[in-house]
């Protein structure tokens, strides 16, 4: 566990939570998806390296990057194509594979008691993002729901986070961001509030960046680590 977290400034308001590799255990299921589809179109596998090399970012980045690497040429229909027969993969795969990482049913219940405002912020697409949320039954917990795929830029930038907060009509220094990838962690920061990370898709060493590294949320009680701010009400 690594902590530099300081809430003597920082009472908590919101937290905003990644999705994939977050919320739910679902990077293995999303390269799967993608190797499904380039099977079926001919094309090399997606290696892990690769994948994770761009972890974070929008669908239609991540297959850019992959042609790019691979030297593949698509025209703007096949790319099309393709995001949309592997989006359709993923959801089959989900349902049948979906998980919760551990301890984030506590994180939300202890959020909602305390009426700390919780949103989605995720790269996926905003059709993904339902289908998962109420899949695992969670989508009730969440107050919005940000997708990147509206935006022009994705993570680092900071947009996605800086809308989620707006949409909430709370301050970014009163925001907590949990993240998964080094990506996530620059795009909170560069938005200007507080991160935790968890490391199911990184290891420690590159989420350092993070204010807070736990392995799964379920390492720390969420009722100490807001201790102050539940003092304070």
């Amino acid at each position: 566990m690594i902590i530099k977290l300081d809430l003597t400034n920082h009472k908590i308001q919101a937290v905003l939570f990644d999705m994939d590799g977050v919320l739910v255990d679902s990077i293995p299921i999303h390269i799967q998806s993608w190797n499904e589809i380039f099977f079926q179109k001919g094309l090399s596998e997606f290696s892990r390296d690769l994948y994770f090399s761009v972890l974070g970012r929008t669908n239609m980045d991540i297959l850019q990057t992959y042609c790019r690497e691979n030297r593949i040429k698509l025209t703007e229909s096949q790319l099309k194509e393709i995001l949309s027969q592997k989006e359709i993969t993923f959801r089959k795969n989900i349902v049948e594979h979906a998980s919760m990482t551990p301890g984030v049913i506590d994180w939300l219940d202890h959020f909602k008691s305390v009426g700390i405002l919780c949103a989605v912020v995720s790269s996926s697409t905003m059709t993904n993002i339902i289908h998962i949320l109420h899949t695992l039954h969670i989508a009730d917990y969440f107050s919005t729901i940000v997708s990147g795929t509206n935006f022009p830029a994705s993570k680092p930038e900071p947009h996605v986070y800086q809308n989620a907060a707006a949409s909430l009509g709370v301050s970014a220094q009163f925001c907590l961001v949990v993240e998964d990838t080094p990506l996530g962690i620059q795009a909170a920061k560069n938005a200007r509030m507080l991160c935790c990370a968890i490391t199911t898709s990184y290891p420690k060493h590159l989420l350092e960046d993070a204010d807070l590294v736990l392995n799964f949320l379920s390492d720390l009680d969420p009722k100490i680590l807001f201790l102050n701010e539940e003092r304070e009400k």
